[in-house]
């Protein structure tokens, strides 16, 4: 039989064909109903169909009704030359249907499948019965009786050909009894097919399992071994069977017997295998697999122990619930030993779909994973539109093998992140920073220009220090301010934190001199740390030597160990696929927004409505032209001082215009004053006073390449050679007590305090209990009193 069935049957006068995309036996007869009235646009639930064909080829003149899947299954192997007979298809209304209906019960069923359900022709309800002659075989007579006269059953009717030896006599129909109320089969739920393949032994069981769970049964594994797997019900007398066999020279198994129906009831199983039964992780993978298709971020355990006990009834313990949680994650990425064995084929499939990336990987003397690197070349390239400022940091990885995840990351003009490198490390020391500064001096050129922010690692440092010799370095403000109001003493120190920043990003080197004395007197000991630790010219803005913009901290970088807070804790591929999914989606947004603006926006969004909003002040300062031809004012402040502003060397005595490179409000004020000169001989747009890296068309340059995602591993297409490459994972890491989620705190960093709960076990410490302890409310067994048995 053919895998699709081909069915042609006529309703009122026309033609019409049906094509069931499923092998004959699957096909039911509510199936088939239900797509007649589909193909004849009827609602099933208000109407009822008549089926009936002629099978002239059996010799027989009289119609075959269809009433149950028997019926449907002989129509469907009937026919000849795979050409089955003409279904005939009789659309019966509500209206229609009979009152009363009469059988007789037919004691010999013909095999070409009669209709024995009560049905309705003419306004007349059919009875079958059946009579015998004598020398004859037995034959089935439908007698109609009109249900507007009372007419008998036996009484002699010209119509009716019925003859017997003993006459015309009454046939009384025999009582309709109804099917018995106790539920004789009921299905499993699982929906095996014969033939069906599982890549293994545990896969079929997990399916089984899942089933067994959602319908409550059980089953018992009577056979298992290398070439079968046979699946009984709990209980003995019950028909509930799985035979599997094993495909040879493979871990396939193959289902070659499967019994579908339940005969036992499940208030009879056997309760005490069911006991043994509990869930595993594999079965909260599968049903996380299910609830959650294709994602690595599930709920967290607790909500996963609710999950499974509402879908399958099962309760499972918390260890269970993160083990199959942690097993959905390996199910869908590999383990994290699979990560690192497939790691350089991940890194030629990054740089095959991604042109331009510059991958490296380090080992160590055993073949063993030790430091990685990926600079992506959409990344590299844009970067050379922006603005030379990198912010670098480090953040521990929680996968088991420790080691820090590295990010090398600049700021666009609208102040997104722009990832330029990623490292992943053994630890944050000497070796490894330097290794990771010497390949990304292979993407990022060292000079002048080029400036680094980071916080004070010393590795870090150094590492810069002896890379990047013509490049800037600025600590983060930051986490120089948690550092210094730890040394501060007998003051607020969160004071202190914020008049050090304040005082660090001051403009002019004059209001700094003033600022750091009086910052001086008041927080000596804060004063002398900084002064011993480190120089004004790497915190200060006003003495930084290089240009860093509006950039004075790593909080840049630090944001992005709050993004990818899940993703450290997958293993080496996975988080990789999560940091370069999140990186593709922002370019593609960023691009987005590059490109909405019209031709008139000449700046970045945040530079253009900066301007905009202190166009408003701008034009109130009184200004004065000092050199037409050098564009050179004087522009009194809404302050009252006096400022220097030079439009052809963009610069403005107040330092803002010459640090953040767009106008300040006097460098505005000027501009507005050169457009408001009728007699000036050249011309001058706003965007011509800002620095290119605020250009809305750099900016749109620096995301024109698309990040394109690895596809998954069945789609890999990986050279011999590259396969050959072997890398073994590090040790695991197992540290005593319970994982530590949150960091530990910088020196002087103040954090909530945890309240303390009531231990249940003890009694509350109460007045009486710190007086006399616990002997005031359970005394011990030393000063219980003596009872003399005796007396």
């Amino acid at each position: 039989m053919s895998e699709n069935v081909n069915i042609y049957f006529k309703c009122k006068g026309r033609m019409y064909t049906l094509m069931m995309k499923t092998s004959g036996e699957n096909i039911t007869l509510s199936m088939l109903v239900g797509r007649i009235c589909t193909k004849l646009g009827l609602d099933e639930s208000k109407v009822k169909l008549q089926l009936r064909y002629n099978a002239v080829l059996l010799g027989s003149t009289e119609e075959i009704y269809i009433c149950d899947d028997e019926d449907v299954g002989v129509y469907i192997s009937s026919g000849e030359n795979n050409r089955r007979y003409v279904l005939y298809v009789e659309v019966i209304t509500p209206p229609e249907l009979p009152e009363q209906l009469s059988r007789v019960e037919v004691i010999n069923k013909s095999s070409a499948g009669k209709n024995y359900e009560d049905e309705m022709r003419d306004n007349a309800a059919i009875v079958l019965c059946e009579c015998e002659e004598q020398g004859t075989e037995p034959k089935e007579a439908i007698v109609e009786v009109d249900d507007t006269q009372d007419a008998e059953i036996g009484s002699q009717d010209e119509s009716m050909d019925i003859h017997d030896d003993r006459g015309d006599e009454y046939v009384e129909p025999p009582p309709v009894v109804e099917a018995g109320q106790f539920k004789k089969e009921w299905e499993d739920g699982i929906g095996l097919n014969l033939f069906q393949e599982f890549p293994s032994r545990a896969a079929l069981q997990e399916v089984v399992d899942k089933g067994a769970f959602a319908n409550s049964f059980g089953y018992v594994i009577k056979k298992s071994d290398k070439e079968r797997y046979l699946l009984t019900c709990a209980k003995e007398s019950c028909a509930w069977r799985i035979r599997a066999s094993n495909i040879q020279n493979t871990s396939i198994y193959s289902i070659r017997k499967y019994n579908k129906m339940h005969t036992c009831t499940r208030i009879s199983k056997s309760k005490t295998r069911m006991r043994k039964r509990k869930g595993t992780p594999e079965l909260v993978a599968a049903l996380l697999h299910d609830t959650f298709p294709g994602q690595m971020e599930t709920p967290v355990p607790k909500v996963i122990m609710e999950l499974v006990q509402t879908k399958l009834g099962v309760k499972i313990s918390y260890s269970t619930a993160l083990r199959g949680k942690r097993q959905a994650i390996c199910d869908l990425k590999g383990s994290a030993e699979d990560s690192y064995k497939d790691i350089n084929c991940y890194l030629y499939m990054l740089k095959k779909v991604n042109e331009g990336t510059i991958t490296y990987l380090k080992l160590d003397e055993e073949d063993k994973f030790q430091y990685l690197f990926i600079a992506l070349g959409a990344s590299i390239e844009g970067f050379q539109v922006m603005r030379k400022v990198i912010i670098v940091d480090a953040t521990h990885l929680k996968n088991g093998y420790g080691g820090v995840l590295v990010f090398a990351s600049a700021q666009d003009p609208n102040r997104h992140h722009y990832i330029i490198a990623i490292g992943v490390l053994d630890g944050e020391n000497d070796a490894s920073w330097g290794w990771f500064f010497e390949k990304l001096l292979t993407v990022v050129p060292d000079t002048p220009e080029l400036v680094f922010m980071s916080d004070r690692n010393s590795s870090l440092i150094k590492g810069i220090r002896n890379v990047y010799f013509a490049a800037h370095h600025g600590y983060c403000i930051w986490h120089l301010s948690q550092n210094v109001k730890g040394h501060a003493t007998n003051v607020n120190r969160d004071v202190v934190a914020w008049r050090f920043m304040e005082l660090s990003r001051v403009y002019t080197m004059a209001e700094f001199e003033r600022e750091y004395r009086i910052f001086k007197l008041r927080y000596p000991s804060a004063a002398n740390y900084l002064e011993d630790t480190t120089v004004k010219e790497k915190w200060a803005r006003c003495c930084f030597r290089g240009q860093r913009y509006n950039l004075d901290t790593s909080n840049c970088v630090e944001s992005l160990n709050s993004v990818f807070l899940n993703a450290r804790k997958y293993s080496l591929i996975p988080m990789l696929d999560a940091i370069m999914s999140k990186i593709s989606v922002w370019f593609n947004e960023h691009r987005k927004e590059a490109a909405s603006g019209s031709n008139e926006n000449k700046l970045v969004p945040l530079v253009e409505n900066y301007l905009h909003d202190l166009w408003v002040e701008a034009e109130k300062l009184k200004v004065t032209e000092l050199n037409t031809f050098q564009l050179e004012y004087n522009v009194r402040g809404s302050e009252g001082k006096e400022y220097f502003v030079n439009l052809l060397l963009k610069t403005c005595s107040c330092k803002v215009f010459d640090i953040q490179k767009y106008p300040c409000v006097h460098a505005l004020a000027g501009f507005i004053a050169f457009e408001s000169d009728t007699t000036r001989t050249r011309s001058m747009e706003i965007h011509e006073l800002v620095s290119k890296y605020y250009w809305a068309e750099m900016w749109a340059l620096a995301y024109y390449r698309t990040i394109y995602l690895v596809p998954d591993k069945s789609q890999w297409d990986i050279p011999d050679e590259i396969k050959a490459l072997k890398v073994l994972p590090l040790p695991r890491k197992k540290k005593k007590g319970r994982t530590k989620v949150l960091r530990l705190p910088s020196t002087g960093e103040r954090r909530p305090k945890r309240q303390r709960t009531q231990n249940k076990r003890r009694p509350r410490q109460s007045l009486q209990w710190l007086l006399f302890g616990n002997h005031s409310i359970f005394p011990p067994k030393s000063i219980k009193p003596k009872i003399n048995k005796n007396k």
